[in-house]
């Protein structure tokens, strides 16, 4: 144990850590401004209401997750029976 505690006053001496702690309180303090800021700037912001036209074809254009799970267009239709068909010949 004691070379152990020997190496490691060699590889750390005491400067560095009060070093340590006086950047451990300059980052303290930076987050404190950081969150007072950040908090000052939440308080002006506003939310928007925002609408979108909407649109009934939405499930069956050829790039939604709904028309590839359900098959709404006939590239997942035709891409569903393809790997079902090579799933049954394995």
């Amino acid at each position: 144990m004691a070379v152990y505690s020997s190496s490691f006053q060699i590889l750390f001496p005491a400067p560095y850590r009060l070093e340590f702690h006086r950047l451990r309180q300059q980052l303290e303090e930076a987050h404190i401004a950081w969150r007072t800021e950040w908090k000052r700037q939440q308080l002006d912001f506003v939310i928007e209401n925002i609408r979108f036209v909407h649109d009934p074809t939405w499930n069956t254009r050829l790039f939604s997750v709904q028309s590839a799970r359900d098959g709404g267009h006939w590239f997942w239709r035709a891409t569903k029976s393809a790997v079902m068909f090579e799933a049954l010949s394995i």
